[in-house]
Order: structure tokens, then sequence, then C-alpha cells
């Protein structure tokens, strides 16, 4: 019989040491313990029966749990692997948070190391420094929507400094260029690369 948000709500764990076990159908299963309650899913793939964690109640509503375990069937169904595809996308979301903007921007600069003399590349980097890493360097390349950028821009506009608001805009569409043309490897992904 499937689960109800009341009955998630208002189930409180036995004294099995182990938890409960309350089946919604299709593997999926709400294993309540004294820690907490947990959304689970069974499977089996490649002949070997397999779990997959897909939460942990309230943060994970009965109805966000369905829609995380049909996600996963739909993965099965295309013959791959949920937990795997489950550390491959965390993994994924690691290498793009450590790509932040001011990492990338630098390794930028060193690409153009050979070909920018010395003191272009110094004012490239000052400038860089000065008016945009206060406010996106610490932030991952990925997650810098275009309002965030123009903010930084008006910053720099609203001081009587034009120009190299233009230049800036330019210099940061260089950075993002860089990092999200075909065949780019991050940051992240070639430390991971070299410590092997």
């Amino acid at each position: 019989m499937a689960l109800t948000d009341t009955f998630v709500k208002n189930i409180k764990p036995t004294a099995a040491a182990a938890g409960d076990k309350h089946t919604d159908g299709q593997g999926l299963y709400l294993h309540v313990k004294v820690a907490g309650k947990y959304w689970r899913m069974n499977y089996r793939f490649a002949g070997k029966q397999k779990t997959l964690a897909l939460g942990v109640y309230p943060a994970v509503s009965l109805l966000k749990a369905r829609q995380r375990r049909d996600k996963a069937r739909e993965l099965l169904a295309d013959g791959i692997d949920p937990n795997t595809a489950k550390k491959e996308e965390k993994q994924a979301d690691t290498m793009a948070a450590a790509n932040t903007f001011e990492l990338v921007a630098r390794e930028f600069l060193q690409t153009k190391a050979e070909s920018w003399s010395p003191s272009y590349s110094e004012k490239w980097l000052r400038g860089m420094a000065k008016d945009l890493f206060p406010y996106l360097g610490s932030l991952p390349l990925a997650s810098i929507k275009a309002p965030a950028l123009l903010d930084a821009l008006k910053r720099v506009e609203k001081r009587g400094a034009i120009e190299t608001a233009h230049t800036l805009r330019q210099t940061a569409g260089q950075v993002f260029h860089m990092a999200f043309k075909p065949g780019a490897v991050s940051i992240a992904r070639r430390k991971t690369c070299k410590g092997r």
C-alpha cells in the first residue's frame, strides 16, 4: 500500500535497532530509525541488488522522494546505474564549485603569458583584482549569472570609469569563453588527473 503524507509525518521509530521499513512501491521505502526518516530505493542492476539513498524526511517530502525514484527508474531503463550517476553528478558539482571566477581568470592569464607583454598582463590582473575579484572571485564560475557581472560593472561605472567597465566586460567574457568552450578541462579536473 502506498504511503501518505500524514503517515510519513506521524510515524515514529520502534525499539528495533535496525529501524522499520515502510514501502511505497516500485522499490521506494521509508526507513524509520531513531536518528531520522530516510528515503531509500531498492533496485537491481547488472544482476546485483542495490540500494539508492534519496534523501531525509522532512527535507525531502514524499512527493520529492517519488520524483527521485522515478528519475532513478528512467536511468535504469537507459541502462545506467543510479548510484553511479549520483556519484558522477556529485563529483561534477564539486569540480564546478572548485572552479571559481578568480581561479579560472588567473589560469587564463597564464595561457596568455607568452603572447602578452608583462606590463599588459600586470594591468589586466590589477583591473580584475580591483574591480571583479572582490565581487565575483570566490563564486563558482558556472553559478555566475549576467546580473551579478552587471552589478560589478555598474560599480565601476558609478565612479566614472566607463571605459574600464567596458574593458572589464570584455575581460570577463574572455574568462567565461575559455572556461566553457568545447574541450575545456576544468582546473579541478586537471588537479584530479595530476593526483592519479
